[in-house]
């Protein structure tokens, strides 16, 4: 490392950056291990890996063994055979998950280019025959001629849109079934705590395909910042009402709508899952 510190001073010679030490700085000089490929993003992860490399991210979330979505599958009646499309797989944990339950195909979009590139060191490390990443934005991909699927995967993706509505009027043609994590929008339950007091906003409203409803901007702010952002494509986002999401759903045709899993006291603002089918 000194040596590389030497590097770097030498090629500032005459006031002009070298890019030399910069190059040599991307090289991996350990032998091969798990470790040289999860520290390229250290201090990005979001997720903590299942065994024996549940040490290696420093990060926390359980996504690779979910409850949230354990719960769904056993409301769905399993996913064995399936076709899924998932929404923003961040880390690839509930890819996992479904690759081990049985899927026969997940097509997985990732818009953030740093996470896309965590899904496939995940996939590389643990196997996942079933899962084909996608870098690009899942929205754009719906507003095309998007392939039908008996089964997607929306979680943590629906407070991070601009439109919410249009997401899921997106998916209804697309998919018989989805599941659903989100947060939602509640006056009470956010000025409730100190943490999502600054959330209580006022109220915009909207109408998308006939359904009137209200959003509730929501800004990102220093969140923007960090290396482990892994919110929107956009500084703020829009949230909806949980009575406006479950009124949503039905009105883009998904008439049997399973919610579950509640935390109204989850620190980030309430949320809930939900399995939704025509």
């Amino acid at each position: 490392m000194a040596a590389l510190t030497r590097l770097r001073s030498a090629a500032t010679t005459f006031g002009r950056p070298d890019r030399r030490a910069d190059t040599l700085d991307a090289y991996e000089r350990r032998a091969p291990a798990p470790a040289n490929a999860v520290d390229i993003f250290k201090g990005q992860w979001a997720s903590r890996l299942p065994p024996p490399y549940d040490t290696l991210t420093g990060g926390a979330a359980p996504l690779y063994e979910d409850p949230r979505l354990v719960a769904a599958l056993d409301v769905l009646g399993g996913v064995r055979g399936m076709r899924i499309l998932e929404l923003g797989p961040l880390e690839g944990g509930h890819t996992y998950l479904l690759d081990r339950a049985g899927a026969s195909h997940i097509r997985a979009i990732e818009g953030n280019t740093r996470a896309f590139l965590r899904c496939l060191i995940v996939k590389e490390l643990l196997g996942m025959p079933a899962a084909h990443f996608e870098c690009g934005d899942f929205l754009q991909y719906l507003r095309g001629t998007p392939e039908r699927v008996d089964l997607a995967i929306a979680s943590g993706v629906l407070y991070h849109m601009m439109n919410p509505v249009e997401l899921l009027a997106r998916l209804a043609p697309v998919a018989d079934a989805i599941y659903i994590w989100t947060h939602y929008y509640d006056e009470g339950l956010l000025a409730a705590r100190a943490t999502t007091a600054r959330r209580v906003v006022v109220p915009e409203e909207a109408d998308y395909q006939g359904y009137r409803h209200r959003v509730y901007r929501f800004e990102y702010g220093a969140a923007l910042e960090r290396d482990d952002f892994c919110g929107g494509n956009r500084p703020e986002a829009r949230w909806l009402s949980r009575s406006d999401i479950l009124g949503a759903l039905a009105h883009v045709g998904y008439s049997r709508v399973h919610p579950y899993y509640e935390q109204p006291d989850h620190p980030h603002g309430p949320a809930f899952s939900l399995v939704a089918r025509r």
